[in-house]
């Protein structure tokens, strides 16, 4: 263990450029296989940041999408969001 690495600085440019490239096709994958799934009440809360209670009154008042399966209400995070992001705007005006 008491050799050490030497680089020269075109081998530390090439080092980082390749590292960067290897992070950056690994999000690509990352992200673009990402599966969409329905989350549930309190998950779904956690995600936009709100109370469930406060979920649960834009449910009722239908502001935000979401699914009953069986007994259970399921939430889609990306369109949620979008919509809270929309009445936020619209509560600005």
């Amino acid at each position: 263990m008491s050799e050490s690495l030497v680089f020269k600085c075109a081998d530390i440019d090439d080092l980082s450029n390749a590292v960067a490239e290897l992070v950056s096709k690994r999000l690509e994958t990352l992200l673009g296989n990402r599966e969409r799934r329905l989350v549930d009440r309190p998950t779904m809360a956690r995600l936009a940041n709100i109370g469930v209670c406060t979920l649960d009154r834009l449910v009722s008042a239908k502001r935000i999408p979401s699914v009953l399966v069986g007994r259970r209400r399921l939430f889609d995070p990306d369109p949620v969001i979008a919509a809270i992001i929309a009445l936020e705007e619209i509560s600005d005006v």
